[in-house]
């Protein structure tokens, strides 16, 4: 969020940033068993505690180096900037929107809005999506990409939110390159410059009243952290890290 606002602010005024307290590990363990079950979410528990703490160790000087090359700001967002709430779905929020009038909203790593914050909205509210849609809808899009064999889908997507999971109309797309030294969690690095440079294109629409949302058509696919045993698999049969 910080290397966004950092790049933003320069160019354009950002009135607010609402950042929400993390919500309760509980309950969203609860609704993933819902979604994949006991053992999927037992998976994606053992990718965490053992895969990424690994990768964390390697990643580091690649991380310092993606953010050097691009010139990527992470300084802390202002205080006087920030709204804190327990999620971005508290009246807290419908209410500082309507405070405010924002010509934009942009929307990064939330849960999901509800219909009734969206139906508060009278503007573009967008979302910066770390994947191709509609094939790639959810989590670590670029990661499912790459181990699809589809290099070509690598990247992110700037769309409008509507009420389902990343199904909104798209803005603006765009792909990344993998080097050998890039993997799981370089991969959201990569792709920061790119939604950068999109959401600056969007807010340039926003301002000549020009934006050209083109609507998600084809094979829609909704994708989740991977399990350890997917992460294994895919990095020793396809080399995909």
């Amino acid at each position: 969020m910080e290397f966004i606002y950092n790049s933003l602010q320069v160019e354009y005024p950002i009135e607010k940033v609402v950042i929400e307290e993390a919500p309760d590990e509980k309950l969203l363990e609860q609704r993933r068993r819902k979604k994949i079950g006991f053992i999927g979410v037992l998976g994606q528990q053992l990718f965490q505690k053992y895969m990424v703490e690994k990768l964390k160790k390697k990643s580091g000087a690649r991380v310092r180096e993606i953010i050097k090359e691009n010139r990527l700001n992470g300084a802390k967002i202002p205080a006087d900037k920030s709204v804190f709430v327990p999620s971005v779905n508290d009246a807290t929020t419908i209410d500082l929107i309507a405070q405010l009038h924002p010509d934009l909203i942009i929307v990064n790593g939330t849960r999901i809005l509800s219909k009734k914050l969206l139906r508060s909205l009278h503007c573009p509210i967008v979302n910066i999506h770390g994947g191709i849609t509609p094939q790639y809808r959810g989590l670590a899009g670029s990661y499912w990409a790459l181990a699809n064999g589809e290099p070509d889908r690598c990247g992110s997507t700037i769309h409008l939110i509507d009420e389902g999971v990343d199904t909104g109309a798209i803005l603006y797309q765009d792909t990344i390159s993998i080097t050998n030294a890039d993997n799981y969690l370089t991969y959201p690095f990569l792709q920061l410059p790119k939604e950068i440079e999109m959401l600056k294109k969007v807010i340039a629409d926003v301002v000549a009243d020009n934006l050209k949302p083109i609507p998600q058509q084809g094979f829609s696919k909704l994708w989740y952290e991977p399990t350890i045993w997917q992460y294994w698999y895919n990095a020793i049969v396809k080399k995909v890290k």
